[in-house]
């Protein structure tokens, strides 16, 4: 425990994988079977770490619109915590919202 369980150690073991995967795909050296290999060993250094994270769905621009619209409808009703709470999942989307004198403008971080 004294070395935090040596995660810097492991962290910079898959940052060299990393590196040396990206240059045997930019030299088209690895085979589909190394692919799969490599995918299921970074799955299981993630089940450990956790630094990869999984993809997030993409917003359509219509399910943006409606929650800004909802935020909106949440801030002339006063519920303020509502409107916070949509601007941050919105947020972990990657949407960015502006209130200008205009009304409110998104846009993709």
């Amino acid at each position: 425990m004294d070395d935090d369980l040596n995660t810097s150690v492991a962290l910079a073991a898959v940052h060299e994988l990393t590196r040396e995967v990206n240059t045997a795909l930019a030299r088209r050296v690895l085979r589909a079977d190394n692919k799969r290999e490599i995918i299921a060993a970074i799955e299981r250094i993630d089940s450990v770490l956790n630094v990869i994270g999984r993809p997030q769905r993409e917003m359509l621009n219509e399910e943006i619109q409606k929650l800004i619209a909802e935020r909106q409808e949440a801030r002339h009703r006063r519920d303020f915590a509502r409107a916070d709470e949509i601007r941050n999942q919105l947020a972990e989307r990657g949407i960015v919202l502006e209130d200008t004198k205009d009304g409110v403008r998104w846009k993709r971080k």
